[in-house]
């Protein structure tokens, strides 16, 4: 009997080896670990393979998943991934998913640094408020990093590229290696002793994991909390993070990003000190012409225009003060008493005793009543009223006249501070072509003769050679 053979197509043996794959537990979580090669990134997904010694394994990772990932995979890493494995029924081919993965030891090293990551941040060693201000125009900067390599390189380089302001210090240190923490934290105990110092960067160039490792030390990590000054960590690249990014006040992505960060552009800082110089000098004028405002304000007021007025109408309320008192004197009293009683003698007969009598006890009685202790008390108030009056009006006078003269005096020193020339004597200059200011080298040509504006002088000079900002 001839049994009649039936054919598969393709697509059903693809489809019953997908439904087997699908159905299988071994093959929805599998642990693999080998050695990345041809390693692909399209849009967000990464494509690569697995392999061994003996074989390897298409894999795929996708996003978002792949966002867990902690280190930039590439060709000849060893990993170890975690995924499930699917068949590509239109090609008949199978590749593993990829929904985890990491570098072959550096498992234990990740997860002692999460776990210190999250005790230091418990404790409050990464709290903004604790970070210092990076200073712009730091004078002094101290580097530890190693003595030779990209990183010295790279900061040097980008400083002398643009404004170099700042003087760098460098403390050299191990920068990997078991041996790398107890030298940076000594590089650090130098540092810390440099009174000059306002900015410091600590880092090096790129590199693993574990190379980078050793700026994970907690050691390391509460010595930078106790800076004295701003500090910059410059470690790896920028998908590089490790425990001084999160100490230290400000996080630069490389090396380079920390000097750009400490310095300035050229153009930048001239066009600063441009608006400056046109500020300083609409400053200057305003507070000239308030200055002069207020003086001739003070020099028309009515106290000083009417100055001799009114003293003489003080000089003469004493006069008639003083008229006064002298008619009220005991001499003055005393005479008028005197003449009183001799006008009464004479008009009285002698056999009018009683009378006489009787005037005799009206004048003991006024007699006592004005008592020369009495009438000298009252004069004397008097006189010390009158001190007391030309006291305070001394008093008010001389105090309009030095505040008045504070200020007079403290608009000279603000005009003094402010002038440019004084700007001059530090050590900048202006340069001049046909009695006009050059601003930049674009002004200018060769043979050019120019004059150089020191605070000391001028300077003739001839241009020899001009090299622009992009021929640095």
């Amino acid at each position: 009997m001839n049994n009649k053979i039936e054919y598969s197509s393709v697509s059903e043996v693809n489809r019953y080896l997908s439904y087997k794959f699908e159905t299988d537990a071994l093959l929805q979580k599998v642990f693999i670990e080998g050695e990345i090669s041809n390693f692909k990134k399209s849009g967000s997904h990464y494509y690569f393979s697995l392999k061994d010694e003996f074989s390897e394994i298409s894999a795929m990772f996708f996003y978002p998943a792949n966002l867990s990932l902690s280190f930039k995979p590439s060709d000849g890493m060893k990993v170890q991934a975690v995924g499930k494995v699917q068949i590509y029924q239109k090609r008949g081919t199978y590749s593993i998913i990829v929904s985890n993965m990491q570098q072959v030891g550096i498992g234990l090293l990740y997860e002692k640094y999460l776990e210190l990551k999250n005790k230091l941040e418990q404790e409050g060693l990464f709290l903004e408020s604790h970070k210092m201000a990076i200073p712009e125009y730091p004078e002094v900067v101290g580097v530890i990093t190693a003595l030779t390599g990209e990183a010295i390189n790279d900061i040097i380089s980008t400083f002398n590229r643009r404004l170099p302001l700042a003087k760098i210090k460098l403390f050299p240190a191990i920068v990997q290696g078991s041996d790398a923490p107890k030298s940076l934290i000594n590089a650090l105990d130098l540092a810390y002793k440099d009174l000059s110092i306002d900015c410091l960067i600590i880092g090096r160039g790129g590199g693993s994991f574990e190379d980078l490792n050793c700026f994970n030390d907690e050691a390391l990590a509460r010595k930078l909390y106790e800076a004295p000054f701003p500090t910059i960590s410059a470690v790896g690249h920028e998908g590089d993070y490790t425990i001084c990014d999160f100490i230290c006040s400000f996080r630069a992505p490389t090396p380079t990003g920390a000097a750009m960060k400490l310095t300035k552009e050229k153009k930048d800082v001239n066009e600063l000190i441009l608006n400056y110089s046109k500020r300083l000098t609409i400053s200057i004028k305003n507070k000239l012409i308030t200055g002069f405002n207020n003086w001739n304000a003070l020099n028309s007021s009515y106290g000083l225009s009417k100055f001799d007025e009114i003293i003489n109408v003080k000089e003469q309320q004493l006069i008639d003060l003083n008229n006064r008192l002298n008619l009220l004197s005991p001499e003055t009293l005393a005479k008028k008493l005197d003449d009183k009683i001799y006008d009464l003698t004479s008009r009285l007969d002698g056999g009018i005793n009683n009378y006489i009598d009787n005037k005799f006890l009206l004048l003991d009685s006024l007699n006592k009543r004005l008592r020369s202790e009495l009438v000298i008390d009252y004069i004397n108030n008097q006189y010390k009223d009158i001190n007391n009056i030309n006291k305070k009006m001394d008093l008010i006078i001389n105090q309009r006249i030095n505040d008045y003269d504070k200020i007079f005096n403290h608009l000279i020193e603000k005009c003094t501070i402010l002038n440019p020339l004084n700007i001059i004597k530090k050590g900048y200059t202006i340069v001049y072509k046909d009695n006009d200011i050059v601003y930049n080298v674009k002004e200018l040509e060769i043979n050019d003769q120019i004059n150089i504006k020191f605070s000391d002088g001028v300077a003739t000079a001839t241009i020899n050679k001009i090299i622009n900002n992009e021929e640095i």
